[in-house]
Protein backbone atom coordinates (compact mmCIF):
# COMPACT_ATOMS: atom_id res chain seq x y z
CA UNK A 1 0.00 0.00 0.00
CA UNK A 2 2.95 2.51 0.63
CA UNK A 3 4.34 2.07 -3.03
CA UNK A 4 0.44 2.91 -4.17
CA UNK A 5 0.27 5.85 -1.80
CA UNK A 6 3.74 7.03 -2.98
CA UNK A 7 2.18 7.14 -6.21
CA UNK A 8 -0.60 9.47 -5.39
CA UNK A 9 -3.47 7.12 -5.09
CA UNK A 10 -5.37 5.46 -2.55
CA UNK A 11 -6.92 2.05 -2.81
CA UNK A 12 -10.86 1.95 -2.68
CA UNK A 13 -12.24 -1.97 -2.38
CA UNK A 14 -15.99 -1.82 -3.51
CA UNK A 15 -17.89 -5.48 -3.10
CA UNK A 16 -20.96 -6.73 -2.65
CA UNK A 17 -20.72 -7.69 0.67
CA UNK A 18 -22.45 -5.92 3.47
CA UNK A 19 -20.76 -3.26 5.75
CA UNK A 20 -20.43 -5.98 8.59
CA UNK A 21 -18.72 -8.66 6.30
CA UNK A 22 -16.24 -5.78 4.84
CA UNK A 23 -15.44 -4.36 8.43
CA UNK A 24 -14.93 -8.32 9.67
CA UNK A 25 -12.24 -8.69 6.78
CA UNK A 26 -10.66 -5.59 7.25
CA UNK A 27 -9.98 -5.82 11.55
CA UNK A 28 -8.81 -9.71 10.46
CA UNK A 29 -6.64 -8.50 7.99
CA UNK A 30 -5.53 -5.59 9.16
CA UNK A 31 -6.36 -3.47 6.46
CA UNK A 32 -7.18 -0.13 8.00
CA UNK A 33 -5.26 1.50 4.84
CA UNK A 34 -7.83 0.43 2.21
CA UNK A 35 -11.40 1.86 2.09
CA UNK A 36 -13.89 -0.35 1.76
CA UNK A 37 -17.37 0.20 0.10
CA UNK A 38 -20.05 -2.20 0.43
CA UNK A 39 -22.40 -2.17 -2.79
CA UNK A 40 -24.61 -5.02 -2.53
CA UNK A 41 -26.75 -5.95 -5.97
CA UNK A 42 -23.70 -4.01 -7.67
CA UNK A 43 -26.32 -1.36 -8.41
CA UNK A 44 -24.51 1.78 -7.21
CA UNK A 45 -20.66 1.35 -8.68
CA UNK A 46 -20.20 -2.33 -10.15
CA UNK A 47 -22.94 -2.74 -12.46
CA UNK A 48 -21.78 1.18 -13.92
CA UNK A 49 -18.22 -0.21 -13.91
CA UNK A 50 -19.53 -2.98 -15.68
CA UNK A 51 -17.61 -4.89 -12.79
CA UNK A 52 -20.93 -7.30 -11.93
CA UNK A 53 -21.93 -11.07 -12.76
CA UNK A 54 -25.48 -10.97 -11.84
CA UNK A 55 -25.33 -15.03 -12.49
CA UNK A 56 -22.68 -15.77 -9.66
CA UNK A 57 -23.84 -16.75 -6.30
CA UNK A 58 -27.07 -14.60 -6.52
CA UNK A 59 -24.42 -11.76 -8.01
CA UNK A 60 -21.01 -10.60 -7.29
CA UNK A 61 -18.49 -8.09 -7.60
CA UNK A 62 -15.64 -9.13 -10.72
CA UNK A 63 -12.30 -8.62 -9.76
CA UNK A 64 -11.06 -4.93 -11.39
CA UNK A 65 -8.95 -2.19 -11.06
CA UNK A 66 -9.58 1.22 -12.12
CA UNK A 67 -6.98 3.98 -11.74
CA UNK A 68 -8.56 7.44 -11.41
CA UNK A 69 -6.98 10.54 -12.98
CA UNK A 70 -7.43 13.65 -10.85
CA UNK A 71 -9.38 15.09 -13.79
CA UNK A 72 -11.78 12.17 -13.28
CA UNK A 73 -10.65 9.99 -16.81
CA UNK A 74 -9.71 6.67 -16.37
CA UNK A 75 -5.69 5.91 -16.31
CA UNK A 76 -5.86 2.61 -16.45
CA UNK A 77 -8.78 -0.76 -16.29
CA UNK A 78 -8.76 -4.21 -16.03
CA UNK A 79 -11.95 -5.95 -16.25
CA UNK A 80 -11.66 -9.50 -15.13
CA UNK A 81 -13.61 -12.11 -16.67
CA UNK A 82 -14.68 -14.51 -13.45
CA UNK A 83 -13.88 -14.61 -9.83
CA UNK A 84 -10.35 -16.15 -10.64
CA UNK A 85 -8.94 -13.42 -13.31
CA UNK A 86 -6.71 -10.77 -11.67
CA UNK A 87 -4.57 -7.48 -12.99
CA UNK A 88 -1.00 -7.37 -13.22
CA UNK A 89 0.44 -5.16 -10.55
CA UNK A 90 3.11 -3.99 -12.88
CA UNK A 91 0.47 -2.42 -15.16
CA UNK A 92 -1.26 -0.65 -12.17
CA UNK A 93 2.11 1.16 -11.00
CA UNK A 94 2.93 1.94 -14.70
CA UNK A 95 -0.58 4.01 -15.11
CA UNK A 96 0.12 5.63 -11.64
CA UNK A 97 3.98 6.31 -12.75
CA UNK A 98 2.17 8.05 -15.55
CA UNK A 99 0.25 10.17 -13.51
CA UNK A 100 2.98 12.15 -11.94
CA UNK A 101 1.25 12.55 -8.75
CA UNK A 102 3.08 13.06 -4.99
CA UNK A 103 2.67 10.74 -1.84
CA UNK A 104 -0.50 10.97 -0.50
CA UNK A 105 -1.38 9.92 3.30
CA UNK A 106 -4.99 8.61 3.53
CA UNK A 107 -6.36 8.51 6.54
CA UNK A 108 -7.24 5.00 8.08
CA UNK A 109 -10.22 3.70 6.78
CA UNK A 110 -12.89 3.15 10.35
CA UNK A 111 -15.70 1.37 9.68
CA UNK A 112 -19.08 2.52 11.34
CA UNK A 113 -20.49 -1.07 12.22
CA UNK A 114 -20.06 -3.25 14.94
CA UNK A 115 -17.82 -6.16 14.00
CA UNK A 116 -18.39 -9.06 15.57
CA UNK A 117 -16.23 -10.23 18.40
CA UNK A 118 -16.11 -13.59 16.52
CA UNK A 119 -14.50 -13.60 13.79
CA UNK A 120 -14.08 -16.98 12.40
CA UNK A 121 -16.39 -16.67 9.73
CA UNK A 122 -13.91 -14.52 8.23
CA UNK A 123 -11.20 -16.12 6.13
CA UNK A 124 -7.98 -15.87 8.28
CA UNK A 125 -4.72 -14.63 6.29
CA UNK A 126 -2.39 -18.19 7.64
CA UNK A 127 -5.52 -19.81 5.52
CA UNK A 128 -4.17 -17.94 2.26
CA UNK A 129 -1.20 -19.27 1.27
CA UNK A 130 -2.76 -22.83 1.33
CA UNK A 131 -5.94 -21.88 -0.59
CA UNK A 132 -3.44 -20.14 -3.07
CA UNK A 133 -0.89 -22.98 -3.74
CA UNK A 134 -3.63 -25.21 -4.35
CA UNK A 135 -4.98 -22.70 -6.83
CA UNK A 136 -1.85 -21.76 -8.12
CA UNK A 137 -1.08 -25.69 -8.64
CA UNK A 138 -4.29 -26.38 -10.18
CA UNK A 139 -3.85 -24.08 -13.05
CA UNK A 140 -0.23 -25.95 -13.81
CA UNK A 141 -2.58 -29.29 -13.21
CA UNK A 142 -5.15 -28.11 -16.26
CA UNK A 143 -2.43 -26.27 -18.06
CA UNK A 144 -0.67 -30.33 -18.56
CA UNK A 145 -3.76 -31.61 -19.29
CA UNK A 146 -4.69 -29.42 -22.25
CA UNK A 147 -3.27 -31.59 -25.65
CA UNK A 148 -4.01 -30.90 -29.52
CA UNK A 149 -2.99 -27.99 -31.18
CA UNK A 150 -5.12 -24.84 -32.12
CA UNK A 151 -6.15 -21.55 -31.58
CA UNK A 152 -8.74 -22.94 -28.53
CA UNK A 153 -6.31 -25.11 -26.99
CA UNK A 154 -3.64 -22.45 -27.50
CA UNK A 155 -5.74 -19.80 -25.49
CA UNK A 156 -7.07 -21.93 -22.51
CA UNK A 157 -3.10 -22.72 -21.84
CA UNK A 158 -2.76 -19.08 -21.90
CA UNK A 159 -5.69 -18.74 -19.75
CA UNK A 160 -3.68 -21.65 -17.17
CA UNK A 161 -0.57 -19.68 -17.37
CA UNK A 162 -1.54 -16.64 -16.38
CA UNK A 163 -3.45 -17.57 -13.73
CA UNK A 164 -0.45 -19.66 -12.27
CA UNK A 165 1.55 -16.25 -12.65
CA UNK A 166 -1.33 -14.51 -10.93
CA UNK A 167 -1.08 -16.81 -8.00
CA UNK A 168 1.93 -16.83 -7.58
CA UNK A 169 2.10 -13.14 -7.24
CA UNK A 170 -0.35 -13.24 -4.61
CA UNK A 171 1.29 -16.31 -2.67
CA UNK A 172 4.96 -14.12 -3.28
CA UNK A 173 3.34 -10.49 -1.87
CA UNK A 174 1.49 -12.74 1.28
CA UNK A 175 5.26 -14.50 1.69
CA UNK A 176 6.56 -10.93 2.68
CA UNK A 177 3.05 -9.87 4.53
CA UNK A 178 2.67 -13.18 6.51
CA UNK A 179 5.50 -12.84 8.90
CA UNK A 180 3.57 -9.75 10.07
CA UNK A 181 0.95 -10.99 11.10
CA UNK A 182 -0.63 -12.53 14.54
CA UNK A 183 -0.57 -16.18 15.22
CA UNK A 184 -4.17 -16.00 16.06
CA UNK A 185 -5.63 -14.21 12.78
Amino acid sequence: MDRINGLGAEMIAISVDDDVRQAGMAQRWGMHDIRFVADPGGERYLQALDMYDPEERGGIALPGMVVVAPDGSEAYRFAGRDFADRTNDDDVFEALEGLGLGRVNPEPWTPDVEVPADLKRFLPPRDLGPYMRGNMFGSVAIRRRMTGEGPETDAARAVAREHQMVTKATLDAWELWQPHVPADW
